[in-house]
Parts: structure tokens; sequence; C-alpha cells
């Protein structure tokens, strides 16, 4: 995944968790999931809790080449 993809995905992550990018990047970074969930309905929160126990989805997520890869992928879900 390109730096430009990675921060597009960062910006609308954000946008949907009241929180800036950078502020996002920070939460990835620490690895600190309770944060990144903090702002989360329940129904997101299990969401976010399945897609992080699938090891597999989570492998072909790091290796998505864009955005819409990414987004085609949770969609699955």
């Amino acid at each position: 995944m390109t730096d430009s993809n990675y921060e597009k995905i960062l910006k609308a992550a954000g946008e949907k968790l009241g929180a800036s990018p950078e502020q996002l990047r920070q939460t990835l970074e620490k690895g600190d999931v309770k944060a990144l969930a903090s702002g989360l309905s329940k129904s997101d929160k299990e969401k976010l809790r399945a897609v992080l126990a699938n090891k597999e989805l989570m492998s072909r997520l790091k290796n998505a080449s864009s955005p819409e890869e990414v987004i085609r992928l949770l969609g699955g879900m």
C-alpha cells in the first residue's frame, strides 16, 4: 500500500471515528485498540473485534494495494 493510499484510509477512518488522521496514526502505532474503539457504537466495536481476530483478513488488509481494496475486503465480512 502506498503512503498516499494509507493517508486516504486514515482520513476516511478518522472521519468515521471522530479523530484526526494524525491521532488515528498515533493510536495505531501504539496498538491501542481500546482508544481506537472508544468512539464506536457497540455494533461497530463487535465488527472491529471480528476483523482483528481474523488473521487471514488482517494479512490481506495489510497487503491491500488501495483504499478501494480495503473497503472491498471489509465489505465482505
